[in-house]
């Protein structure tokens, strides 16, 4: 025992310790864990991939997870009960929540046009004559007496339709047939065996339809083709007022990634923003991703700010549709505080 030295005992394990405190996986265990909701898997949260993809939440030090909460409306509820830290969402499935009393704020705006398309069959857009020179408000009144189709009654689809049809001067209960469908992939299979004449529907869905030469674009939302819609608060980054006056740090890490994100959405080429995407979405075509990322693109907000006519605009949807019954305002959505940071 008398050869024992405690003093190298001590710089050996205090050398170890540095070690093991500097590993991979001990500064993985250090980043501060965040759940992220979202409805589905779909290019609407396409900020959300990139700052994964890019490395930028944990840039910011953040673990960040992605979770999917299978339908609008958990994604919401989830947040709301504490069980994640923010929500990626739109105007149309938050403000009815905010009317009921609920308390969300939102603190980045992510996507400041809506993504909802309007996709046709190929054959009908012939038969009524609708070509990439007609006027849009003219195809929205050639929509009169079609087969419509949506996800599913009171979805965001469902209201775009309704909206489209009333801003036009129809009556979407006794003007058109707008049946909901469920999900995606029913729509889709639905338009090209022909039994719907047009379809409401998130990017890429139409864009595939397209690319096989069955459908054509009838209205591109997130181009503004629609001169009544030239904003929509399609998505933004949501959290509890509580939870963000309580970790304004936090808040303001996330707030950074996403702007990254953003940024790095309007400086790249589609190609490149797809190479990131790729992961997420390996089960597209390549040149449908690029299509659906050349589509999303035209609606990244390039500031991040909620102003009154986003905020109107989005509102406008939801009150034809006799889903808000008052007028929010400004202030009870929006924390700008963020983007001074």
């Amino acid at each position: 025992m008398s050869g024992f030295d405690r003093r190298g005992l001590l710089k050996a394990v205090g050398a170890a310790t540095a070690v093991v405190a500097t590993s991979p996986m001990v500064r993985a265990q250090a980043l501060t864990p965040i759940k992220v909701t979202q409805a589905v898997s779909s290019l609407a949260y396409i900020q959300s991939y990139v700052a994964q993809q890019n490395g930028y939440f944990k840039a910011e030090g953040l673990d960040v997870e992605l979770v999917n909460a299978g339908g609008g409306g958990p994604d919401v509820q989830i947040v709301l009960a504490g069980r994640a830290e923010f929500t990626v969402n739109d105007g149309a499935q938050v403000f009815p929540a905010l009317q009921q009393g609920q308390k969300l704020n939102c603190v980045l705006a992510l996507l400041s046009r809506s993504i909802i398309n309007v996709t046709m069959r190929k054959s009908a857009a012939d038969k009524l004559g609708i070509a990439a020179s007609t006027p849009v408000t003219e195809r929205i009144r050639r929509l009169k007496g079609l087969r419509i189709g949506v996800t599913r009654p009171g979805a965001l689809t469902w209201q775009m339709a309704r909206y489209n049809f009333i801003a036009a001067g129809m009556d979407p209960d006794k003007d058109a047939e707008i049946t909901g469908m469920g999900d995606a992939p029913s729509l889709a299979a639905a338009l090209r065996q022909g039994n719907l004449d047009a379809i409401y529907i998130s990017v890429p869905i139409g864009e595939s339809l397209v690319s096989q030469g069955v459908a054509v674009t009838l209205i591109d939302n997130a181009r503004g083709d629609d001169p009544s819609l030239p904003s929509f608060l399609m998505e933004g980054l949501w959290a509890t007022p509580d939870y963000i006056k309580a970790n304004r740090l936090t808040v303001t890490k996330v707030v950074s990634a996403y702007r990254k994100a953003s940024g790095f959405l309007i400086q790249s080429s589609h190609e490149e923003i797809a190479k990131a995407l790729k992961p997420a979405f390996s089960g597209l075509a390549d040149d449908v991703l690029v299509a659906g990322v050349q589509r999303v693109k035209q609606a990244v907000s390039a500031t991040g700010t909620v102003d009154a006519a986003l905020l109107d605009n989005t509102q406008k949807v939801l009150e034809v549709n006799g889903v808000l019954k008052r007028k929010l305002v400004l202030a009870e959505i929006f924390d700008s505080s963020f983007l001074k940071a």
